[in-house]
């Protein structure tokens, strides 16, 4: 079996040399990819350029509109041609279709075994935008090859983290609250004021460029850390542990909750003084850095926990609050919130370029590229089983191979920052999953001393076995339907209230006194019925039922 792995490893690297040989008798294109994930602007560059060059002599210019500004949207769609290819959040999606922005891939798609293995995904989004068996204009993000209630991996996508040295230090007070997080946080950050190299530290490390985003109003800090509490925002309201909707401008739910604990945050002294203006890019440099004592979502310990963090202890780890209901959706088995299109006046031989890549991009060596990195360089290959190497590259911009054009890896990394097929997928020639956390040579590494006292802390193996034991995990069935898109009105609505709100958030983290947070909440709100609160919120319950409805019959199916 062990040859077997191998054997199959090499044949997709003989794959891989043929390709590039074909390649070279095309002509170079440059591909526009309008892009609502991307935080990069512009060609791609660096090793993942040049892999994507070598097998199809494709040049990829990236347009993201959360680094220019959301008008590109509007002025690329007046002017009838958005992109080449499209990723797009779901209700754009479907904006964008109506406006005939996107092109019928039926024809195209089926010869493409790789984007074909996800038939049941790929049907099951486009028969519920109406089409028949077999028409298909959109492809799914990150879909998973698992089920739609099951959650497979050992974390999930929100949590407190703190790097476990300085946790231990303070003596790893329990935290009962977001009051006991607090105070722990300030004990660290009085103690480590600063990282190793004399630049300041601080536990909450903030950003705006993210706001907005996801179909969600609000600012993203705020957002994402609702779902500590059971709650996650969906529009304009927020969608509760019993499957109600409360407004978003209630004070007894979970956006006020989060944005009061940032204030306290703020009013302790534990808010980097950047965090309204700082951009995504600053917040992974004091991230690598060492400047950042919290952390919450469980993709960005990548900028910190190299193999010798694990090993000597100074690694992020998650720490239980004891008064908290973690949500995380179950594995994407039909997808994310984004959706992979090709544009409407795209034809013939581009068109033909761009289905070859996204198969690819869908294929075995593509998502090992997307999710574990270069061989060599992030991993190394032993018994037919991939094994940590360098697991810093991200994190320290490590230098990449001659071969795969040179330069730093952070600064190469695939800048689409969206994916076809989902990184906890099995890897064939591994019979694992494609990213690192998932191989069993990661997990043995992991057996640290710091991951066994983490254990003898906590008392489970890792933090989805801590919140199952604990019944504080609200796993919530990945399904996917077609929501009704925004009328005019209400999109205009949307713009307004959603600018309201994160203006009046970051005020409010800022604001010197509880009596100013809560003045300035009350302001907002009113400013936020004024343009149309509660007929967006209306809207909104009414349109995400759907989506409920749905999460409540996949659970009673599994039963």
């Amino acid at each position: 079996m062990k040859r077997f792995l191998a054997l199959m490893l090499t044949l997709v690297m003989l794959c891989t040399m043929g390709i590039s040989a074909v390649a070279e008798d095309k002509e170079l294109l440059t591909i526009e990819i309008y892009n609502d994930a991307a935080n990069y602007n512009g060609v791609q560059t660096g090793w993942f350029g040049k892999i994507v060059k070598d097998r199809f002599n494709l040049e990829l210019n990236i347009i993201a509109p959360q680094v220019i500004g959301n008008s590109v949207y509007a002025t690329r769609s007046e002017e009838g041609n958005l992109g080449d290819i499209l990723i797009l959040d779901k209700t754009r999606f479907q904006d964008c279709l109506a406006a005939g922005l996107i092109k019928d891939i039926s024809a195209e798609i089926v010869k493409y075994d790789n984007l074909m293995q996800y038939k049941v995904q790929l049907d099951s989004l486009n028969q519920g935008l109406g089409y028949g068996e077999g028409v298909y204009y959109g492809i799914p993000s990150e879909m998973a090859d698992t089920s739609p209630v099951t959650l497979t991996d050992v974390e999930i996508y929100s949590s407190p983290m703190l790097r476990w040295d300085q946790y231990s230090a303070v003596g790893k007070p329990e935290l009962k609250d977001l009051q006991g997080l607090l105070d722990c946080l300030k004990l660290i950050h009085d103690k480590f004021p600063t990282n190793e190299a004399g630049d300041p530290a601080y536990p909450f490390v903030l950003w705006p460029d993210w706001d907005g985003n996801d179909n969600m109003i609000g600012i993203a800090n705020v957002v994402q850390l609702t779902t500590w509490y059971g709650e996650k925002i969906k529009g304009s309201a927020i969608l509760k542990p019993d499957n109600t909707f409360v407004e978003i401008t209630d004070k007894n739910a979970s956006y006020y909750k989060i944005a009061k604990f940032l204030n306290d945050g703020y009013q302790m002294g534990l808010v980097d003084p950047d965090s309204g203006t700082q951009d995504w890019n600053a917040v992974c440099a004091k991230m690598s850095n060492g400047q950042v004592q919290l952390m919450w979502y469980s993709w960005s310990k990548g900028f910190w926990n190299s193999q010798e963090r694990l090993d000597n202890g100074t690694a992020f780890n998650f720490v239980p609050v004891k008064d908290q209901l973690y949500y995380n959706d179950a594995d994407a088995f039909f997808g994310t919130t984004r959706v992979f299109a090709i544009g409407s006046k795209v034809e013939g031989e581009k068109l033909d370029r761009i289905m070859e890549f996204l198969d690819w991009y869908a294929s075995v060596e593509g998502m090992t590229f997307q999710h574990a990195g270069i061989e060599g360089l992030n991993y190394i290959v032993e018994d037919g089983k991939f094994v940590p190497y360098k697991d810093n590259a991200l994190m320290d911009n490590l230098p990449v191979p001659e071969e795969y054009g040179g330069g730093g890896y952070q600064d190469g990394n695939n800048a689409i920052n969206q994916w076809i097929g989902n990184a906890l997928n099995t890897n064939p020639v591994t019979g694992e999953g494609y990213a690192m956390k998932h191989w069993s040579s990661y997990k043995a590494k992991n057996m640290t001393q710091m991951k066994k006292e983490w254990q003898e802390t906590f008392g489970a193996e890792d933090d989805v076995d801590w919140m199952k034991k604990n019944g504080v995990l609200l796993a919530s069935p990945n399904v996917s339907v077609a929501l009704k898109t925004d009328t005019n009105d209400i999109a205009m609505m949307r713009v307004d209230v959603n600018k309201v709100l994160c203006q009046y958030t970051w005020q409010m983290i800022f604001a010197e006194s509880d009596e100013d947070f809560d003045a300035l909440w009350d302001q907002m709100v009113t400013k936020m019925n004024g343009f149309g609160y509660q007929e967006l919120y209306a809207f909104d319950c009414e349109n995400y039922q759907v989506e409920v409805d749905a999460k409540i019959a996949a659970a009673e199916a599994v039963k």
